[in-house]
């Protein structure tokens, strides 16, 4: 602290100095005083946060597993020892499956699968030709089954968006299996 000596008509007296300004916008015990934020400063209703978190919805896609997809329209079973057999012609489409807690366009999950897992996933599949085929359900199996179908993926999803303390916030979710490449026939 440094003294200063005043010299005036009254006599002699002293005032002290402090070593440091008062702070701008500081009240006199040294607390900020609130401020009114500038109106470019002002915060309009914008999903928008100071972290980075993304504001718009996204889906979430997880364990993601390669399968077969089959039409359930074409589907056949039997016994040991029996011959299934199965035919589509051309022209013959089928659809995968796609569950969810709340209903909301397929196209968003299969666009987000598109993206994450493979471009060739798709809702549903068509056959180009006339497709068939048989198997015989062998003796040391109770029973069997032949279906039409194609090779796939079968995933978990989640559509959600971040809120403003970047914590994940799911709106909806369910479970998929889509088909992914051509008309393939299977059997257990």
């Amino acid at each position: 602290m440094t003294a200063f000596l005043a010299l005036g008509t009254g006599g002699v007296g002293t005032a002290f100095a402090e070593d440091t300004p008062t702070a701008v916008n500081a009240d006199q015990d040294g607390n900020p005083i609130p401020q009114a934020p500038d109106d470019a400063d002002a915060v309009v209703n914008v999903p928008a946060h100071p972290d980075g978190c993304p504001p718009d919805p996204t889906v979430s896609i997880t364990k993601v597993k390669s399968t077969f997809v089959g039409d359930k329209s074409e589907w056949v079973s039997g016994q040991s020892g029996v011959t299934l057999s199965l035919s589509v012609a051309k022209g013959h489409t089928w659809t995968g499956t796609i569950s969810y807690a709340a209903k909301l366009s397929e196209s968003i999950i299969v666009s987000s699968a598109e993206e994450t897992i493979s471009g060739s996933i798709s809702y549903a599949k068509t056959t180009t030709v006339t497709l068939g085929g048989a198997w015989k359900v062998p003796a040391n199996q109770k029973d069997g089954w032949l279906a039409l179908g194609s090779k796939g993926y079968s995933f978990n999803w989640e559509r959600g968006s971040y809120n403003g303390g970047c914590k994940w916030i799911v709106s909806n979710h369910g479970t998929a299996k889509l088909p992914a490449l051509s008309p393939y026939i299977a059997h257990s």
